[in-house]
């Protein structure tokens, strides 16, 4: 896929609620974002750190290390703050517009 200006290929994930094979409710909305190689594949390096800042900012808050007096633990919310930065990216309203447009058309009624 062609990336962006910035190297980016940038999606969003819409996740519906099915019933009787119709879509009635959107669940979660997300938007992601990998950087991409020019040829367009995916930039393994990019990825890479990505996959090598996930489990601390899922897990950091089990360490099982103490603390010093007066220190705030929060790596793991810097870990999670890293890792939204590298992996999501923020619509804009007009693309939060399109994106419902496309939503509710496809699913025959206004669901988002």
């Amino acid at each position: 896929m062609p990336a962006d200006a910035e190297g980016f290929v940038r999606y969003a994930q819409v996740i519906v609620r099915f019933r009787d094979r119709h879509a009635v409710e959107v669940l979660r909305v997300g938007f992601f974002q990998y950087r991409a190689l020019p040829d367009g594949s995916l930039d393994r390096q990019h990825f890479d750190e990505i996959m090598a800042v996930a489990p601390e900012a899922a897990f950091g808050w089990l360490g099982g290390s103490k603390a010093r007096p007066g220190v705030i633990e929060a790596e793991d919310k810097f870990a999670k703050r890293r890792l939204e930065h590298l992996s999501q990216w923020k619509p804009t309203n007009a693309e939060l517009v399109k994106l419902r447009e496309l939503v509710n058309r496809k699913a025959g009624r206004k669901i988002m």
